[in-house]
């Protein structure tokens, strides 16, 4: 995994220099460039990995192999909502990394790159939990393992509030008058990426918008190692089962205690 969490650190620093830097020739282009100028960087950086049979991104949804005797996959977002960068927003990338077969019980790690003020990634696998990392002096330094508390204070619901149930728009107005504080950026990386640096909170999303692979599993991945849940509404993610590329889910996710409203 080691060559994986490499990979991914130099595709932040490209990211954040080609792409993200005030001195950029790319930053004022179409946001559909810039996705695939970051699609590009990705599947460069990971031609060197040795230890991955292929990558397959979000948008393409076409295998690009590397080297046969690998036994990873790895799913990737290039640009968590490209449309925030016109407003200077943060932005994430996410990454899943499976072995040998693309469904949830083959999910071994999971990645995201939060890039804003500070460029940080979160790796999460089984056998080393949650780990954050901190770009500092252009190399990432490992910080605290992440953990949730059993309940927190942030709300971050997403979707169209139009398409909303009475009864989730219920529970959305529960937490607020319960003293929840609205954090909401509209990408899921930055905002599950909240979630788990505040320690606590609720993600909620009732709408059939994240694809499995790419985006539910390995935010649910993450989000499970560090003491929370995540689930569909009725059915823990982690527990759906899926080989389809293009199949979307609700996604609700955060400490035990608020997903108890969301099980």
């Amino acid at each position: 995994m080691i060559e994986i969490f490499n990979a991914v650190s130099n595709i932040a620093k490209r990211v954040k220099l080609e792409v993200l830097d005030a001195s950029s020739e790319l930053i004022d282009q179409h946001s559909d460039d810039i996705n695939k100028h970051c699609e590009m960087i990705i599947e460069k950086e990971f031609e060197w990995v040795r230890s991955v049979k292929g990558i397959i991104g979000k948008d393409k949804k076409q295998y690009c192999l590397s080297h046969p005797k690998g036994k990873y996959f790895v799913t990737f977002v290039a640009i968590d909502n490209t449309d925030l960068m016109q407003f200077n927003y943060s932005i994430g990338t996410i990454f899943g990394v499976y072995e040998q077969e693309l469904d949830v019980q083959h999910l071994k790690a999971a990645i995201y790159i939060a890039y804003g003020p500070t460029v940080q990634i979160v790796y999460a696998s089984k056998n080393e939990r949650v780990k954050l990392f901190t770009m500092e002096h252009n190399e990432f330094i490992q910080k605290d393992e992440l953990e949730l508390k059993e309940k927190g204070k942030i709300n971050s619901c997403s979707g169209n509030a139009a398409n909303w149930s009475d009864e989730h728009k219920a529970k959305i107005e529960a937490f607020f008058a319960n003293g929840y504080r609205l954090r909401m950026s509209d990408s899921l990386a930055l905002d599950a990426h909240q979630i788990l640096l505040k320690g606590g909170g609720i993600y909620s999303n009732p709408e059939n918008h994240f694809e499995h692979l790419f985006e539910a599993f390995p935010i649910g991945f993450i989000v499970t190692l560090a003491g929370g849940k995540a689930t569909n509404g009725t059915q823990d993610i982690l527990s759906v089962e899926t080989f389809d590329l293009h199949s979307k889910t609700p996604l609700y996710f955060g400490s035990i205690e608020e997903m108890k409203y969301f099980s």
